[in-house]
């Protein structure tokens, strides 16, 4: 997994997504973590008679750490497929699986090395400052662990997505498909049960199971607040159910990458994907969607719920969305 080689070779291809992963790991969040001080000075003295503080910053580091890690699973993979660094990488003596692992594991010790430097940069806010009067440092244990797990499985997603598609453009696409499918593909079919058979699933129970597996929503609140007045901290809780679907995430994405990797699929270098079996996949799968959200559209258009509209519907959204899709796999062509 490692090579001193084709570390440098990632190291040149992912330099803009390392800079924002070290700029927000040790300056924007440390930086916004420290201001809470000024927050809890205002809390402490104000006149209110419902002092309060509220700490955001960590809930804010999921956000802009997944953005950060798409992009440098895009950098490591997508962007080479475009540039010919992809081939100049399977002419050097090493594996399509050693060359996936490598790429995987840079980020990987990157992501925790970033994390890791946070960790310590927090502690020493923490303790140079009121902060630790109020706030208790074991919090960040659930914290940091959410955090790391959360921002490691949407990297190894990204990455095991450009194993099959084949430019940065439907990479960045299907990757965002792909963290959202389970939600998009129940409110589609919820859609269409709705518009063609006047049939409602059961929504809260169906949506309850969709929510607990989809990766978005894993880290659940990482907000630590603190109410004065009452004398009640507020802080996140490890659910052991979702760091279980996450680490589930980890593990298949990691393995749907390597084996795709290993198939040395580079003929399509340049099309949305390489694989043309997966391609007539994801041709059926446009056409669905972009004719349930043409159907969706007419029968909001219209103001009503009449079956003969969201069928009509229904099939304008079919002819264009194949229509498009064909003049979309051209323009790669």
């Amino acid at each position: 997994m490692f090579s001193k080689a084709l570390w440098l070779i990632h190291s040149k291809q992912s330099r803009l997504a390392l800079i924002l992963l070290y700029l927000v790991y040790l300056i924007i969040i440390p930086f916004g973590y420290y201001n809470n001080t000024d927050d809890l000075n205002k809390a402490l003295l104000t006149n209110s008679n419902s002092p309060y503080l509220f700490i955001s910053d960590f809930s804010t580091l999921t956000f802009m750490s997944v953005i950060i890690v798409l992009i440098l699973s895009i950098l490591l993979i997508g962007i080479g497929r475009n540039t010919g660094g992809i081939d100049f990488q399977f002419s050097l003596p090493y594996s399509p699986k050693q060359i996936f692992l490598s790429k995987w594991f840079f980020g990987i010790v990157h992501i925790v090395m970033a994390t890791f430097s946070l960790i310590i940069l927090t502690l020493l806010i923490h303790y140079t400052t009121n902060l630790h009067k109020y706030i208790d440092a074991s919090s960040f244990a659930t914290i940091f662990t959410v955090i790391l797990l959360f921002t490691i499985a949407f990297f190894t997603i990204g990455l095991a997505i450009g194993t099959i598609t084949g430019h940065y453009f439907s990479q960045t696409l299907f990757t965002i498909f792909t963290i959202f499918s389970p939600s998009i593909i129940y409110f589609s079919i919820y859609s269409n049960l709705k518009g063609v058979f006047n049939h409602e699933l059961s929504y809260n129970n169906f949506e309850k199971s969709i929510t607990s597996w989809s990766i978005p929503y894993q880290t659940g609140s990482l907000s630590i607040s603190r109410d004065f007045n009452e004398n009640i901290v507020h802080y996140p809780t490890i659910d052991y159910g979702n760091l279980t679907i996450i680490v589930l995430y980890i593990v298949a994405f990691l393995l749907i990458g390597i084996l795709c990797y290993n198939r040395n699929a580079n003929v399509n270098n340049g099309k949305l994907f390489v694989y043309k079996k997966f391609s007539l996949f994801v041709n059926v799968l446009f056409v669905y969607l972009a004719a349930t959200l043409i159907a969706l559209l007419t029968s909001t258009i219209t103001n009503g719920n009449n079956t003969i509209i969201y069928l009509i519907g229904l099939i304008i959204g079919t002819v264009v969305g194949y229509f498009f899709y064909k003049r979309l796999n051209k323009f790669f062509d």
